[in-house]
C-alpha cells in the first residue's frame, strides 16, 4: 500500500463524520425555516380571513340597508299613488 492510499483511507472516517455533521446542521436549519414560514403563512392566512370576514359583514349590512330602502320606497310609492287618486 502506498502512502497516499493510507492517507486517504485515514481521512475517510473523518470526512464521513464531517459530512454527517454538515447534513445535521442543514437539516436543523431547514426545519427552522419551514417552521418559521409555516407560522408566517398561518398568521397571514388568519389576518386575511379576518379581513374577508369584515368585508363580508359590511357587504351584508349594505345589502340589508338597500333592501330596507327599497321596502320603504315601495311603501311610500303606494301611499302616494293612493293619495293622488283621491
Amino acid at each position: 500500500m502506498s502512502k497516499p492510499f493510507c492517507a486517504l483511507a485515514g481521512v475517510g472516517p473523518y470526512a464521513l463524520a464531517k459530512a454527517n455533521e454538515v447534513y445535521e446542521d442543514m437539516a436543523v436549519r431547514g426545519r427552522r425555516i419551514v417552521s418559521r414560514m409555516s407560522r408566517e403563512a398561518a398568521q397571514e392566512f388568519e389576518e386575511t380571513a379576518h379581513e374577508l370576514e369584515d368585508i363580508s359583514r359590511t357587504a351584508r349590512q349594505q345589502e340589508k340597508q338597500e333592501r330596507e330602502r327599497e321596502t320603504v320606497g315601495q311603501t311610500t310609492g303606494r301611499a302616494r299613488a293612493t293619495t293622488s287618486r283621491a
